[in-house]
């Protein structure tokens, strides 16, 4: 169904519409009404992410602050399903400040305090937990998925050294945490702030009960790396909820797997409108590669 089709479905009164622009999987639309309200028309890329997004929103409505669901319609075998989604004050994040770091700490120590009996997923019927509770099997599985993409794209001698140097990080990496819930795309198009107070966190349609481990790269790459101070002040915030995790020991293997998994991803949702993002993921490879010997030996 069309936005259109979706606004007349939900009896939406809307006076103006805009297209939400920081959202690269499902479509995103702001919708301000004609009783002045706003909300946000959201409809998943697959129905996979439809009953992820329900479970979560649903789940951690009490416990993290996320949009309130307003109207929801389940898929079909026609569509992929929508949401009528709450508008959280504020706007995504431009530049970060400490005071904001730490309240992003605190909110990410908030989510991952959220803990579960086992490592899973919401889907249609429910939370279901992974076949495999061995997290390793869910990470290195998330990677073979995007390799004939990967393999497609790069030549193959990098192809080679880029794995070969992400299976030597993976033994440095510690043990995996217990699961908790991780977002997954945990960046700034995905946190709200309104001044320098931080409002919510928004879109969980790839979130699942993890390892702690993965959840940092892409602040990493929005934040830490911007001003070194960013991490410190980030890590007393998430201190004042949890223990704080080792970022730096899990960065070097998760900084070159989310290079990777990028470049996968735009190769398989197409170059011509990814472009761009291939760019700067194939840069971060080649970046990662170089602080490792075996990239000059070959």
């Amino acid at each position: 169904m069309t936005r259109e089709e979706w606004i007349q479905a939900f009896g939406l009164d809307v006076a103006e519409i805009f297209l939400v622009t920081d959202s690269y999987s499902s479509d995103v639309d702001w919708l301000v009404l004609r009783d002045g309200r706003t909300v946000f028309l959201k409809r998943p890329y697959t129905a996979d992410k439809w009953y992820r997004e329900h479970g979560w929103l649903t789940y951690l409505a009490d416990r993290v602050a996320v949009p309130k669901i307003l109207m929801e319609a389940r898929p079909t075998k026609q569509t992929t399903g929508a949401f009528v989604l709450e508008a959280l004050a504020g706007k995504t994040i431009e530049t970060v400040t400490p005071a904001l770091a730490s309240q992003i700490g605190q909110l990410h120590g908030a989510l991952h305090t959220c803990t579960s009996d086992a490592y899973g997923d919401f889907k249609q019927g429910g939370f279901t937990a992974f076949p495999s509770q061995d997290w390793r099997v869910f990470r290195n599985a998330k990677m073979t998925s995007f390799e004939p993409a990967i393999r497609q794209t790069l030549s193959p001698n990098l192809y080679q050294t880029a794995f070969t140097e992400l299976k030597r990080r993976e033994r440095e990496l510690p043990e995996p945490s217990r699961p908790v819930a991780v977002h997954l795309d945990f960046r700034l198009g995905n946190l709200l702030a309104d001044g320098e107070i931080l409002t919510g966190l928004i879109d969980f349609e790839t979130s699942r009960f993890g390892a702690t481990e993965i959840d940092f790269t892409k602040l990493d790459r929005d934040v830490f790396q911007s001003e070194s101070g960013l991490l410190d002040a980030y890590q007393k915030g998430y201190g004042q909820v949890r223990t704080p995790e080792p970022i730096e020991v899990y960065l070097p293997y998760y900084r070159l797997f989310e290079a990777l998994t990028g470049i996968g991803w735009c190769v398989q949702r197409g170059l011509d409108r990814h472009q761009q993002f291939f760019n700067h993921n194939y840069a971060r490879v080649l970046v990662e590669l170089e602080r490792t010997s075996i990239f000059e030996e070959r």
